[in-house]
């Protein structure tokens, strides 16, 4: 029988809003290394993908910043 309780106990915790923007900061960090160290990439579609993913989440990176930056200058991230 399993125990029900142990579920309960475990529960997974929503992330605050510091912690997501740190996530998508991460992540840009992340794909631009993966892309830096791929080395040649012969698929075009597949480096055209790799390239998109990159930069869009380079864009949401520097958004991030920004919302960072300013909740912080604010007294901080509610």
């Amino acid at each position: 029988m399993k125990d029900l309780h142990r579920f309960t106990e475990t529960a997974t915790e929503f992330p605050t809003p510091l912690v997501v923007l740190y996530s998508v900061l991460d992540d840009a960090k992340k794909y631009e290394d993966y892309f830096d160290n791929t080395g040649p990439i012969h698929d075009q579609e597949l480096a055209d993908f790799l390239g998109e993913l990159r930069d869009e989440t380079s864009r949401r990176a520097k958004r991030a910043e920004e919302l960072l930056a300013q909740r912080l200058a604010d007294g901080g991230v509610h």
